[in-house]
C-alpha cells in the first residue's frame, strides 16, 4: 500500500519533473525512486517521447474531411466555370450568327458575372460574408445596367441615353435601401426580420422615387392615389415582419431562460 502511494505520487509529479519545475530535494527523491521502480521509469520514458499529434485519429479524420471538402469545392468551381464558359461561347456564336457582330452578348457576360462574382466572394470570404457579397453584387448591378445602356444605344441603336438620368439614380437608390437594412442590423444587432422590415418600409418612398423618375408620377398626389397598389402592401409587410421580429426575440429570450433553469 505504501509503495503504491509512493508510485502514484511520483507519477503525479512526473510532468512537473520532466519540465524541470520541481525543487532539487524533490528531484533527488524522485530519481531515487525511479532508479528502483521499473514501472515509474517506463512511465517517465513514455512521457518524454514526442507527442505525435498529427497521427491522432481525430486529427487524421479532420484532415481527411478538409481534403475532401477542398476537392468538392474545386470540383464545384470547375463545374460552375464550365457552365458559365459554355453559356458565354453559345451566346457568342449565336450573336455572331444572327447579327454578324456582337451586341447583346455583352449583356449576357455581365449578367453571368453579376450572378457568379457575389457567390464566389461569399464562399471565399471569412468574416462578413454577406456584406462582402452584397458589396460585390452592388458593383455588378451598376455595371450590368450600364452595359445594357451601352449595348442598346451604341450597338443596337435602340432608345436614348437614359443611364445618367434614370438608370443610375434608380439603381443607386434601391441599393441604398438594401444597405440601410444591412446597416440597421450591424448597428443595432437586430435579427433579419427587422432588416427586411426596414427594406419593406423604405420601399414605399422607393416606389415613389422610381415612378417619379420614370415619368409615371407627376407629383405626390399620384402617389397617394395609387397607394393601395403601390405602397400599402409594403407597409403591411413591414408591420408583419416587425411582429415576426418581436416574436423571434421573445422566443430566443424564453429559450435562454429555460436553458438557464
Amino acid at each position: 500500500m505504501e509503495q503504491r502511494l509512493v508510485c502514484d505520487t511520483v507519477r503525479d509529479l512526473l510532468p512537473m519533473y520532466i519540465d524541470q519545475m520541481t525543487s532539487d530535494i524533490t528531484n533527488r527523491s524522485m530519481e531515487e525512486h525511479i532508479e528502483s521502480c521499473g514501472e515509474c521509469r517506463a512511465v517517465m520514458e513514455k512521457m518524454k517521447l514526442p507527442v505525435q499529434a498529427e497521427t491522432a485519429p481525430e486529427v487524421k479524420e479532420f484532415k481527411k474531411f478538409l481534403r475532401e471538402s477542398k476537392k468538392r469545392m474545386r470540383l464545384f468551381y470547375w463545374v460552375m466555370g464550365a457552365a458559365a464558359l459554355i453559356a458565354v461561347l453559345t451566346c457568342f456564336i449565336v450573336n455572331l450568327a444572327t447579327e454578324k457582330g456582337l451586341s447583346w452578348f455583352y449583356i449576357v457576360c455581365m449578367g453571368i458575372a453579376t450572378a457568379y462574382l457575389p457567390a464566389y466572394v461569399f464562399i471565399v470570404s471569412g468574416k462578413y460574408k454577406f456584406e462582402k457579397a452584397l458589396a460585390a453584387l452592388s458593383v455588378c448591378i451598376i455595371g450590368l445596367v450600364g452595359t445594357v445602356q451601352i449595348v442598346l444605344y451604341e450597338f443596337m441603336g435602340i432608345g436614348e441615353v437614359w443611364f445618367w438620368e434614370i438608370g443610375l439614380p434608380i439603381t443607386a437608390f434601391w441599393l441604398v435601401v438594401v444597405w440601410m437594412g444591412v446597416f440597421f442590423r450591424i448597428l443595432f444587432h437586430c435579427n433579419w426580420f427587422v432588416v427586411w422590415a426596414v427594406i419593406a418600409f423604405l420601399a414605399i418612398p422607393g416606389n415613389y422615387f422610381t415612378n417619379r423618375l420614370a415619368g409615371a408620377y407627376e407629383g405626390i398626389e399620384d402617389f397617394f392615389s395609387n397607394f393601395l397598389s403601390n405602397g400599402l402592401g409594403n407597409l403591411l409587410s413591414a408591420v408583419f415582419l416587425l411582429i415576426c421580429a418581436y416574436w423571434w426575440d421573445r422566443k430566443r429570450k424564453n429559450g435562454g431562460k429555460n436553458e438557464s433553469l
